[in-house]
């Protein structure tokens, strides 16, 4: 049984319909424990409004959808093992402070909660297989456990070389926070989504954080500069047994859209749309605003073609998404 998670803000509330869209046209509700869909915003109440006129698109998904705000996962008793009075003020109040207020939960970065309501969603989760989303994500064909999860029980999903500043810098702070030896330079997962993971494991980190740092909130908080990601990294290298447990690198075919991309770029990765084998497409939300006509149209072909949704549905949710974003 699966578990989804989506974090949900303003900007890409529009996109979750696609998404919703997509899972009720191709993931079985035998196969779905769960679908968490986590708002991350400083006025959780109009999002929610929003997320709750979306939620028919699930279809026969419907009841499997809760609907949860980040205090449901971070403010509980169970959440932390201590508050400063710091972090009460500075964090779970943020949003009653003049001119430092933020768009994200409780007036925080939203980027940095993101990443912290990621890992506090395995609290909610109803099964040890969970698939991580950002609301980019749209399935392409039918999924299954089997896509996310080896029968032996580590998550499929493809590794990488640590080549980029910004992929060291995420990885050489996480092993930090959790008090874990550098070591060699090795590879580590991906840091994109759909992210499939066990359960355990993210509850694993979060009981360390909450050792070292009282709260994920407060480690995400600070002047540390870990990701939700390499934080699971960190902690299979802490494992004797290292990444064989959790993850077991693999190849699936998950395409991203990304507002830098140029328009050469973008025409060929919607390319790959025609290939059977590829899962998800990733339709970044600043993206949409200066998307090239002849890769729109790709798109809304690929889409219509697999019955996830009409032009008219597509270009609404384009606009609107256009609009909150610029």
């Amino acid at each position: 049984m699966l578990s989804f998670v989506t974090i949900v803000y303003t900007n890409d509330a529009p996109m979750l319909e696609l998404q919703a869209r997509s899972m009720a046209r191709f993931v079985d509700p035998a196969q779905v424990a769960s679908i968490q869909v986590i708002i991350n915003d400083v006025d959780p109440v109009s999002v929610a409004r929003k997320v709750e006129r979306i939620l028919p698109a699930y279809g026969p998904l419907r009841d499997k959808v809760v609907v949860q705000d980040g205090d449901d996962l971070l403010l509980g008793p169970e959440c932390c093992a201590r508050r400063s009075l710091a972090d009460r003020v500075l964090l779970e109040n943020r949003h009653r402070l003049p001119f430092i207020a933020k768009g994200g939960w409780h007036g925080n970065n939203g980027y940095r909660m993101q990443q912290v309501l990621k890992l506090a969603s395995a609290r909610g989760a109803a099964s040890e297989q969970m698939v991580i989303l950002d609301t980019k994500n749209l399935f392409l064909r039918p999924v299954s456990p089997a896509d996310f999860f080896d029968p032996a029980g580590p998550a499929r999903l493809s590794f990488l070389e640590v080549t980029s500043d910004y992929h060291r810098n995420w990885f050489a702070a996480s092993l930090e926070a959790l008090d874990v030896p550098a070591g060699p330079t090795a590879r580590t997962t991906t840091f994109a989504t759909p992210f499939p993971v066990r359960r355990s494991l993210i509850l694993g980190v979060l009981e360390q954080i909450n050792a070292r740092y009282g709260s994920v909130q407060a480690l995400f908080g600070s002047r540390r500069r870990p990701s939700e990601f390499m934080l699971m990294n960190a902690w299979c290298r802490q494992d004797p047994q290292g990444y064989a447990p959790w993850f077991t690198p693999a190849t699936p075919l998950n395409i991203g859209l990304w507002p830098n991309y140029d328009a050469e770029r973008l025409a060929g990765l919607v390319a790959q749309l025609e290939d059977p084998q590829a899962l998800s497409l990733g339709l970044h939300n600043r993206a949409v605003a200066g998307m090239p006509v002849p890769v729109r149209d790709k798109i809304l072909q690929a889409l219509e073609q697999r019955g996830i949704c009409d032009a008219s549905t597509f270009q609404r949710v384009l606009d609107e998404t256009a609009h909150r974003t610029g």
